[in-house]
């Protein structure tokens, strides 16, 4: 039997409230405006909404009013105003990557029963910065504030494939000393495929590299310019937690960080802007 809670029982009144029809046909166009990425002719947009050409030109007469929409006077194309602008930096400000990565990886433990953690780059290199612990502990030395080793570690490897190469560079020189105590050395070749590897899966993974029998598995976290902000990830025993691709553990880690990047702002149009310009 299910139950609903008081907050679910709102939602769902909320919903069946009646609302503005107007209001909620123009956030449409409005939607459907930003994923352009740039001014349209108005057929476009209306084509692009599945709206009549008409319909469209009388919201965006009072969008343009309103400052929500902007009219180039030179083609009359449409574009995001400098009101709707102002709305969405204000959105991404209240953002914080931290934040969202804090709740994806406390979700993480949860759905997985394993061991969820952030981490973020400082001038040391890929430092933890949020920890769940699993009800299965796994014995190794991790803690909010601990460094990571860029190559040895999962989340280093994620940093190391999107981060520019002049960062990562510094930050192997400073931990140049463990990578030859733990006896991995790789040549120029090999971390060039390591990154396209590690780009193309969307996570990085690690089988006992630092510690025998605990493997590991991060995922980056995107914000809205498309850059790394934030990495999680999962630890476990290598019994617990499988390394490859079709993985529960693997499909939930890019879940989670997939949405907390889309709460970013990360992606929003690009993939139909690409298909437009192909």
């Amino acid at each position: 039997m299910n139950v609903q809670t008081k907050a679910e029982q709102d939602d769902q009144a909320d919903d069946q409230r009646p609302g503005i029809q107007s209001v909620e046909i123009g956030a449409e166009i409005l939607r459907a405006l930003a994923t352009f990425g740039r001014p349209v002719p108005l057929r476009s947009l209306a084509a692009k909404c599945g709206m009549p050409v008409g319909k469209v030109h009388r919201y965006l007469v009072s969008l343009t009013r309103a400052e929500l929409v902007e009219q180039d006077a030179t083609n009359g194309y449409y574009g995001v105003g400098r009101s709707s602008i102002a709305i969405g930096l204000s959105g991404l400000w209240a953002c914080s990557p931290v934040k969202e990565a804090a709740s994806a990886i406390a979700q993480l433990r949860d759905n997985t029963q394993e061991t969820a953690f952030g981490a973020i780059w400082t001038d040391m290199g890929p430092t933890i910065c949020l920890l769940e612990e699993s009800d299965r502990p796994i014995y190794m030395n991790i803690r909010v504030g601990a460094l990571l080793p860029i190559y040895l570690s999962a989340a280093g490897r994620v940093f190391a494939a999107h981060l520019p190469e002049e960062l990562v560079k510094k930050v192997v020189k400073l931990q140049e000393h463990a990578l030859s105590v733990s006896g991995q050395k790789f040549t120029s070749a090999q971390l060039r495929e390591l990154h396209r590897e590690t780009r193309a899966n969307g996570y990085a993974a690690i089988a006992g590299l630092s510690v025998p029998g605990v493997n590991a598995v991060a995922a980056p976290i995107f914000d809205h310019k498309g850059k790394v902000t934030v990495v999680i990830g999962l630890l476990g025993r290598e019994n617990d937690l499988p390394l490859f691709g079709e993985s529960r553990h693997i499909k939930s880690l890019l879940d989670y960080a997939a949405l907390a990047s889309e709460r970013l702002g990360y992606g929003a149009g690009a993939g139909t802007r690409q298909a437009e310009e192909a």
